[in-house]
């Protein structure tokens, strides 16, 4: 028998076989060996268990098998149920995490079995285990891809049913204003129901188009037509498209531009796209008598727009999400929305070679949006 296991117990059944079988079981290179006591205790320590496990053939031997569960399972009694099934049915099989002698852990399958006297009482336990932390690391990729697909078809119902309630609330004031139109030859109410179409239309429009942006994003087909833009007069334009909306609603709207213009290459129509999704994202979810400030810098090649609001913020646990598409507010008083607006914004700062972050303290502390947009860089001079 090898010197490094002399008090080896060798079954009386087997003790012909004794020696050779030691030395068998020593040189499989992926399977752990080990031989338990009834008790639980290593015995042997064969194969591939110091290479699987880190113990020595000496610090193992005598240790309780305990010792390489993870905790987790000893503090349901895993281990010993297992030598308690193994001696009631002749063997346990099982799948878990064991721990290293470094804190490290691997996933092994396992195979125990009983080994017995004559007499049919315990005379030791034979443990076989491979490391299949591969095929976890498979099957535990396999469920977070199921988990993110099941997430996403939740979202892509929940923007349907938004979608729908977000096309319905226009209809009615389109609806109401052409029945006006068609009762009255007043010129006064002509004008009012001629600019709650156009407002409504407006609504509408912006939705298409988010969806629209969304989509070729989604399909890779998202294109831009720059020009040089000033960002001040860009500013000054989506804040005037925005300011009647804000006013009717209560909402105070600042407008904070440098004193001296600069430049920007960006597509208009994009860039004020970007701009009314952040501006009517702010008036969306600041209450009445809330405030609202557009204001723009330079931060090295980059123009700085960011639109603060005090108004309901954004959960600590949505925040990291708030970019992605179908993604939602889910606050108790905040507003139905679709998700697509900053997706869209986020998708078409990244075309122009930027960005937007969101930032928020909190539930009812406000939050500020930053886009950043490359600054026009200055022909340079033929040589």
């Amino acid at each position: 028998m090898s010197a490094a296991y002399p008090s080896l117990p060798v079954p009386p059944s087997a003790a012909p076989i004794g020696e050779w079988l030691v030395e068998l079981l020593s040189t499989t290179s992926e399977h752990a060996v080990v031989f338990l006591d009834p008790e639980g205790r290593v015995v042997a320590w064969l194969g591939a268990a110091e290479r699987l496990f880190g113990y020595t053939p000496e610090e193992a031997v005598g240790m309780p098998f305990d010792r390489v569960f993870a905790p987790e399972d000893q503090s349901l009694g895993l281990q010993r149920q297992e030598l308690i099934v193994a001696a009631a049915s002749g063997r346990s099989e099982d799948d878990r995490w064991h721990v290293r002698k470094d804190g490290s852990r691997f996933w092994a399958s396992g195979l125990l079995e009983v080994v017995r006297k004559p007499d049919g009482g315990v005379t030791a336990f034979c443990k076989v285990l491979r490391d299949r932390t591969d095929v976890r690391t498979q099957l535990d990729a396999l469920h977070n891809r199921i988990a993110a697909l099941s997430e996403q078809h939740t979202r892509r119902t929940h923007f349907l049913v938004a979608l729908g309630h977000e096309m319905r609330n226009p209809m009615a004031p389109l609806v109401a204003s052409v029945a006006a139109l068609k009762r009255s030859d007043d010129p006064d109410l002509k004008r009012q129901c001629c600019a709650t179409l156009e407002r409504q239309l407006g609504v509408l429009t912006r939705l298409l188009d988010d969806l629209s942006a969304a989509t070729h994003a989604a399909l890779g087909k998202a294109r831009l037509e720059t020009e040089r833009l000033n960002l001040q007069e860009a500013l000054e334009c989506a804040a005037a498209s925005i300011a009647p909306t804000a006013a009717q609603q209560g909402r105070h709207l600042r407008l904070l531009l440098p004193p001296v213009p600069f430049e920007i290459e960006a597509d208009p129509a994009r860039l004020q796209q970007m701009l009314a999704n952040l501006l009517g994202n702010a008036v969306k979810f600041t209450p009445p008598g809330g405030h609202i400030a557009l204001s723009a810098s330079v931060e090295g090649s980059m123009a700085v727009i960011r639109v603060e609001d005090d108004g309901l913020g954004i959960p600590h646990e949505v925040l990291p999400h708030i970019f992605e598409l179908f993604t939602r507010n889910e606050s108790q008083d905040a507003p139905d929305g679709l998700g697509v607006g900053l997706a869209v914004v986020d998708e078409l700062a990244r075309l122009h070679g930027g960005g937007v972050e969101a930032r928020s303290p909190g539930v009812g502390k406000g939050s500020v949006f930053t886009l950043r947009l490359p600054l026009r860089q200055p022909a340079r001079p033929a040589p």
